[in-house]
Parts: C-alpha cells; structure tokens; sequence
C-alpha cells in the first residue's frame, strides 16, 4: 500500500492514494519473510528502500553507537521495517526531516522530508520575484506573505484531528517558505526555506522489540531556515514531527522516542507528531514524546500479517489533459513526472478514479504550486457502480510551474450504520487524500463533532469496515 504522486512541468500533479482499515486477532506476526536475512551494522548505515519501503528482515540489532538512516524511494514511501524475530536498538534509528535553505543569491529550498513526510516550501525569489511557496503534506505550513522580512508559518501532523491509530501511515508535513530577506534595506537574498516534516516508521516483530537505555528513535521535522540576521521575524516555517509505530506481542526496555518539530528560539508551541505502540506486554520506559497511544494488542502491519489489512476506499488522478499518470513518479520539483502537450490552454480535465465509494460522495481539488497560495476546485458526480468509478475536475494551472494535487471526499452515509459520537449519531464520513501520503478518514455528525476513524476502538473500526460493506451493497 503507498501513495505515489506525478508533477507536472506545466503544473500537472497526479496523486495515488489507498486507504486501508483494520482487522484483528488474538495472534501476531509481522508478515516478514526474512528475505534480507539478520540486520546488524556495525557501523553508521544509510538503508536503501526498496520500491515499497518493505525491509523482510529475520532479526534486526542496532548496537550502541551505531546510527541507521534510510534513503527514500522514488515513491517517497514510510520505511516499513519487518522482522521474523527480535529487534533489538541500542543505537539510534532516524526519519528525521531535514532544515530549509537560509537566504542566498539564488532561491532557497525547503528541506527534504524523512521517508514518507513531506518537503517544505522553498522560500521567496530576491526581491519577492518569485512568491513563497506552502509547505506539503495535509498540515502544510502557509508560504509568506508578499511583504518583506515574513515568516512562513510551521507545519501540522495533518489537516485535523490525531489520526492515532497510524493506519494508513505517513509522515510530518512541511513548514511554509518565508518571503525575502533585506540588507540594509535592499534585498539582496532569497527568503529562508521552510523545514521538513519528520518520517513515518513502522517497525513490527513477530516476538520483541527491545530498547537499551541507549536507544533512540526520531521522527522529527526539521528547522526553517533563520533570516539574514539571524532573527525569527523572517524565519522560514518547521516541519511537524512524523509518525513512529511499534507493533510486536512485547515491547521492552528504556529508551528515547521522539516526533516532534525542532526545539528552536522561534518555536512557540511544537508541533507533534504521533507514536504509537501496539503489544500484549508493554513495559517500555524512558522519554517518549509526544505521549503515545498505547494499544493492548498488535493491530494489522500489512496484507501478509496476521492480522492483515483489509482494503476500504481509494481514489486515483489516473490523467491529466488526457495525458496518463506515470506508475512511479519521482515526485521531486527539480524534474517533472508528467507534461501536458504543447498547446495545452486552462482550465485542464484532471480524471479521477475511484473504487468502493457511493455514487453520491462529494469531491474537491486542492492545488498547491511550487510557489504562491493554493486553489480548489470543485469535482464533478462521479460515474459508474460504486466497485469502480470516475469522475473529472477542471483545474486552473498557474504558468510555467511544478504543483502538487489534493484531492479530498466526503463520503454521504447510511443513517445508522455507523458508531456515534458524545452521543450523536455520524452525519457524513470525510476522506482526505494528501500529497505524498495515504488518505485519511473523519467521521463527521450534523452539529460538526470530528472524529477521526483512528481513534475509535478497534470494534468500532470493524464496525465502519462493515458499514462501507453495507453501503457499497445498498448501490450496486
């Protein structure tokens, strides 16, 4: 399951997005096949992910002193770390996001995100000839202002609500890129670039994890880059913390975890992002922050664990102006995945398809460009049977830029069906699919309550799981 986004160089963007629910048991095991055989580095290791972020590992030991770092995919998947075995971390295991750019001659990038976060927004062109662009991710931080020395606001885990139960998986979102800086009244440099949104890591044994008092594992974001004089007024935004999920019978030790966005001078209210730890036995000790939501079994990892992910709806930008999306885009700013032919005039038809959702499921389309504000617009009544259908939107592309696409449901439901809220009976479910990550789901009651399916109980998971059954039954 991942997400896979394509960029255009006239601004085209197609985004993939699968949304999964979970099943469960009594009984755990990873899924790994222990294809990798025993991972154990002696030395400071950078981890190459395979196209799906799937490490199959035996055991996993990580000696005191010993850092592992992971290169992304070309999909910009979470790293998904499995093991037949024990996983043992005496050293440090890092998704961290990386800092934005300070102000120079030439634009300023936002920093990269950890393995399945998402980047944050370059900073302004000298002498604001280039707006400032919004951080990714569904908790972007906003870009600047056009006027000078501002700052772009931090990033958000996501777009609302706790998503605690980390299914599906993805990481921190981007902090907004600044607006240009000055030297004695004169500007001379880029605006500062926002920061990084921290990683998502699921880390799952079959037996245990295991921390040493040694232990450290981070999905943090990264710092925007600080004006001219070293000052925050300007200052490019953070990046919010990514995700970290632990899921093993036991789960052991003493150690340190962390998702939070960097602790700086410009920072006034962190912004976290979310741990959870899903065992049998938990007895795991130390400093873990922000405080993690703590299960009393293992939940599903993926489609071959026990238990195993059960798959609920998906939406997928299949083409834009006629042109198809690539099956793995590389999603990066610098080269395009997807150019509309020459001649291409505005508005443009972006087709979307979708499976297992009613007829009736109200869309929108978010645009994001590489530089100034974001649009929407809205989606036409999809066409089909609930199993398999489509439905377009005619997007407005700003000139001669890279943009990312959101594209969001909310998903009409059948009275009753669905648990209630304080009492309140759920009025309608919200779908959101974000840029590089996995769609989210929201249930929503008339007086406007959200609760995000995540934090319900794993019966009342089951239970949405069956209503959409139910559903997609009542339309066929």
């Amino acid at each position: 399951m991942k997400t896979k986004v394509c960029r255009n160089l006239s601004g085209g963007i197609a985004l993939m997005l699968v949304c999964s629910s979970p099943t469960f048991a009594q009984t755990f095991t990873s899924g790994s096949t222990g294809a990798l055989g025993a991972f154990a580095p002696a030395t400071n290791t950078t981890v190459t992910l395979p196209p799906d972020g799937v490490l199959n590992y035996t055991t996993v030991t990580i000696p005191a002193g010993v850092t592992v770092k992971f290169s992304s995919n070309v999909a910009n998947t979470p790293v998904t770390l499995l093991a037949t075995g024990d996983v043992s971390i005496a050293g440090t295991i890092s998704v961290d996001g990386q800092n934005g750019e300070a102000p120079k001659p030439t634009t300023s990038a936002g920093g990269v995100g950890g393995p399945g976060g998402f980047r944050g927004g370059n900073g302004s062109g000298v002498n604001g000839s280039i707006a400032a662009a919004a951080g990714q991710g569904p908790g972007g931080g906003a870009n600047a202002p056009l006027a000078f020395n501002t700052p772009g606001i931090d990033g958000t885990y996501g777009a609302s609500g706790n998503f605690i139960s980390l299914i599906p998986l993805f990481g921190g979102s981007g902090g907004g890129g600044a607006f240009t800086g000055t030297s004695s009244g004169i500007p001379t440099f880029s605006g500062p670039g926002g920061g990084g949104g921290g990683g998502a890591l699921l880390i799952a044994s079959s037996t245990k994890i295991t921390f040493a008092s040694t232990g450290v594992m981070s999905a943090n974001g990264g710092a925007g880059a600080l004006n001219l004089f070293g000052s925050c007024g300007g200052r490019g935004g953070s990046g919010s913390g990514g995700a970290i999920r632990l899921v093993a019978p036991q789960i052991l030790g003493n150690g340190s975890i962390a998702a939070l966005t960097p602790a700086t001078a410009c920072i006034i209210a962190q912004a976290t992002g979310r741990i959870r730890m899903e065992a049998f036995t938990n007895t795991l000790s130390g400093t873990i922050n922000p405080a993690p939501s703590l299960v009393a079994s293992p939940g599903p990892v993926t489609a071959t664990s026990n238990p195993a992910l059960i798959n609920v709806p998906s939406l997928t930008i299949t083409s834009i102006g006629g042109v198809a999306v690539p099956a793995i885009p590389a999603g990066s700013y610098a080269t395009a995945d997807l150019s509309l032919p020459a001649g291409t005039t505005n508005p443009v038809s972006v087709i979307v398809t979708a499976t297992n959702i009613p007829l009736n499921t109200n869309l929108t389309m978010k645009l994001v460009p590489i530089a100034g504000n974001p649009s929407l617009f809205p989606v036409s009544v999809l066409s089909g049977t609930p199993s398999l259908s489509t439905t377009s939107s005619d997007v407005t592309f700003p000139s001669g830029q890279v943009s990312v696409l959101n594209v969001f449901a909310s998903l009409t439901i059948t009275a009753g069906l669905f648990p209630f809220i304080d009492g309140e009976e759920t009025d309608h479910v919200l779908m959101a699919a974000t840029m590089g990550g996995r769609s989210t789901l929201t249930l929503v009651t008339k007086s406007g309550k959200e609760l995000p399916v995540s934090q319900l109980s794993q019966e009342d998971q089951l239970k949405v799981v069956m209503a959409f059954d139910a559903m997609r039954n009542e339309t066929r």
